[in-house]
C-alpha cells in the first residue's frame, strides 16, 4: 500500500481511511453489516475483489476482526474500528451540509435506498403486528421497482414477494421517497404534490410517515446556504 512517508498521524490515519472506497466499507461495518454480501449491497459499485482487498487490509490494520470461513465468514468491528466511528460520521455530516446531494440520475438507486432505510428504522411504532409493506418505486432502473419490507420485531428487506399479505402499499418516485429520507422534503409535500401515495387502512396510513420519518443522523442537518 502507498504511503505519505510521513510519521505524522494525520498521514498514518489516511493511508488507511482514505483508501477508495474505504469509508464506504467502514460505513456499512459501522451499520451493522458483518458478512460480505451484506457488504456489497450497501456498496453494490465495488468489485467482489477489492471489497475483499479492503476487508484484508482493515483486519491487518486491527480495525476488523474476522470469523469463520468461506461463505460464513463474518467480519466485526474492534475497539480501534469503533475510534473511527465520529470521523466517518463527521464526513457524513459535512457531506450533507456543504456538498449535498442534487438526486442525479446517476445517485439514485432504489435499491440502495431501501436498504439503507431497512437497517435504520426501528420496527417498532408501526403496528403491534406483523406488517408487511410493499414499495412500488418508479423513476428507477428496471426491475428495481417493487420491494418489500417485513415489519415484525425485526426489519427484514425483500426483494421477491415474501408471500404474506400485504398490509400497506406506497407508491413512490424515487428522487422524492430519496429526498423525503434525506430530510430534502416532508412526506406531506411530497404526498400533496403526488409524488409518494400510501395506500392501506387508515390507522396504518397514519402512521407511517411518522414511523418512517428521515435518516436518524444525515436528515436533520440543514444545508449550509440555509443556515
Amino acid at each position: 500500500m502507498p504511503t505519505y512517508g510521513q510519521f505524522c498521524p494525520v498521514a498514518r490515519t489516511a493511508e488507511l481511511v482514505c483508501e477508495r472506497w474505504m469509508p464506504l466499507v467502514l460505513r456499512e461495518l459501522m451499520l451493522g453489516s458483518t458478512r460480505f454480501s451484506e457488504m456489497q449491497r450497501g456498496v453494490p459499485l465495488i468489485s467482489p475483489a477489492l471489497l475483499s482487498k479492503r476487508l484484508h487490509q482493515l483486519v491487518a490494520a486491527g480495525v476488523v476482526t474476522a470469523h469463520g470461513e468461506g461463505r460464513s465468514r463474518t467480519y466485526e468491528m474492534t475497539p480501534a474500528g469503533w475510534e473511527l466511528y465520529p470521523v466517518i460520521e463527521a464526513m457524513g455530516v459535512w457531506g450533507q451540509r456543504w456538498a449535498r446531494s442534487e438526486y442525479g440520475a446517476d445517485e439514485l438507486d432504489p435499491s440502495l435506498l431501501m436498504w439503507d432505510m431497512r437497517r435504520m428504522l426501528q420496527p417498532h411504532g408501526l403496528a403491534e403486528r406483523r406488517t408487511v409493506i410493499e414499495f412500488w418505486i418508479r423513476g428507477g432502473p428496471p426491475r428495481k421497482s417493487t420491494y418489500w419490507l417485513v415489519v415484525d420485531g425485526a426489519i427484514d428487506l425483500c426483494l421477491v414477494d415474501p408471500g404474506q399479505q400485504v398490509d400497506l402499499r406506497v407508491n413512490a418516485d424515487l428522487r422524492a421517497l430519496t429526498q423525503v429520507w434525506m430530510g430534502d422534503r416532508t412526506m406531506v409535500e411530497a404526498r400533496e404534490a403526488g409524488l409518494i401515495e400510501v395506500l392501506g387502512p387508515p390507522r396504518l396510513a397514519e402512521r407511517f410517515p411518522t414511523w418512517l420519518g428521515h435518516h436518524p443522523v444525515l436528515g436533520g442537518v440543514a444545508r449550509a446556504d440555509a443556515g
